[in-house]
């Protein structure tokens, strides 16, 4: 994951003159709580213009960020940390101080690795070239759909998931993996890596589409949501990573390619501060609906026809519609071996592995 920003009051009060050690301590102990009031009685800044400010200023890869007048700390630490999930663009962040004179307040947020603005600029502009080309492969797609599968396909394409980052504790061994940087030009991320990149990407294709984290399966997790023809959706690039390879194919898996509420969501619980939650209760853009592959009901005459059709492939995934026709061909087909009355297997197949997933009622089913 990401480096989680951690925010550092830096407020220093300046006392002139000598005897004064013994009163210090005393006042050091309201500092903070004095500049807080005081910001809040004449800040003139709104939360939203307090964004635009540092979020456009981080984009642009500065480090230190003057307001001219005073801001609260609260405001500034609201705005560092949207800007994990509203602007993906900002890859470089690590941690921030925030520091007032009464009349000016100064945001100095440190680098990933310390680089210095120039560097860091340069690093935008290779960013912003290879997005523009995963973006441009994507946007070839004739309909939203397809844009968006060509998005999550490419990503899983170029980038490999980084495992020693994932174990990583310290921000130098964990770079920028949990970054569009990482996912774009590195070709290495972790999980909030390809939610950045997606996002990002996705955007600029004008979606409505953002990053959510939380836990998943036990574990800290990122993922997307994203909008088409009204509804919103939900899809997991990294979970979708495991994708099989040779010198003919390359073969992502779409098992978390636009699902609801209901299959997406269990196992998974959202952390308190992500902004913006959608409700997913539609499956109309899901990639079994939109492919064929999604049974509203058990029918071996239907499986049957789909692994004809899926067979010169490999193999089939099936999607379910609920757990009683999951379950149902579950127990015809492998439990009771029904599947070596379909057309495919008495053609001579001599195994046919499967894995069957109980959570999202898939079933798939290779043919060797």
């Amino acid at each position: 994951m990401k480096k989680a920003l951690i925010p550092v009051l830096a407020a220093a009060l300046m006392l002139n003159g000598c005897g004064l050690s013994d009163i210090k301590e005393a006042i050091s102990e309201k500092v903070d709580e004095k500049i807080e009031e005081h910001s809040i009685e004449k800040g003139s800044y709104t939360q939203e213009q307090v964004n635009e400010k540092i979020y456009k200023e981080l984009a642009e890869c500065k480090r230190k960020i003057v307001f001219d007048g005073v801001v609260s700390t609260e405001m500034v630490q609201n705005a560092v940390y949207g800007a994990r999930y509203d602007r993906p663009d900002v890859f470089w962040t690590g941690g921030f101080t925030v520091s007032t004179d009464y009349s000016t307040t100064t945001l100095e947020c440190e680098s990933v690795h310390d680089l210095d603005e120039k560097a860091l600029a340069e690093m935008k502009a290779d960013m912003d070239s290879s997005l523009d080309k995963v973006v441009k492969e994507a946007s070839s797609g004739a309909a939203d759909f397809d844009k968006l599968l060509i998005l999550h396909d490419k990503l899983i394409e170029i980038c490999d998931y980084d495992y020693d980052a994932a174990k990583a504790s310290d921000s130098e061994d964990i770079g920028f993996a949990g970054s569009s940087y990482g996912c774009l030009v590195e070709h290495k991320a972790v999980c909030e890596g390809y939610a950045q990149a997606f996002s990002l990407a996705a955007r600029k294709m004008g979606f409505e589409c953002g990053m959510v984290c939380g836990m998943a399966r036990n574990e800290k997790h990122a993922w997307n949501y994203v909008k088409i023809d009204g509804e919103y959706y939900w899809l997991d690039v990294t979970w979708d990573e495991n994708a099989t390879e040779s010198e003919s194919a390359y073969v992502p898996m779409h098992k978390y390619f636009m699902l609801d509420d209901s299959r997406f969501m269990k196992g998974r619980t959202v952390e308190e501060d992500v902004p913006f939650v959608p409700v997913c209760s539609s499956m109309d853009e899901n990639y079994y609906v939109k492919n064929g592959l999604y049974l509203e009901s058990y029918s071996f005459d239907q499986v049957n026809s789909l692994m004809n059709a899926q067979a010169g492939k490999g193999g089939i995934d099936m999607m379910f519609a609920d757990r009683d026709s999951y379950d149902e061909a579950l127990d015809d087909l492998m439990e009771n071996g029904n599947i070596w009355n379909t057309d495919v297997m008495k053609g001579g197949v001599d195994n046919a592995p499967y894995f069957a997933d109980p959570e999202l009622f898939i079933l798939t089913i290779s043919i060797e």
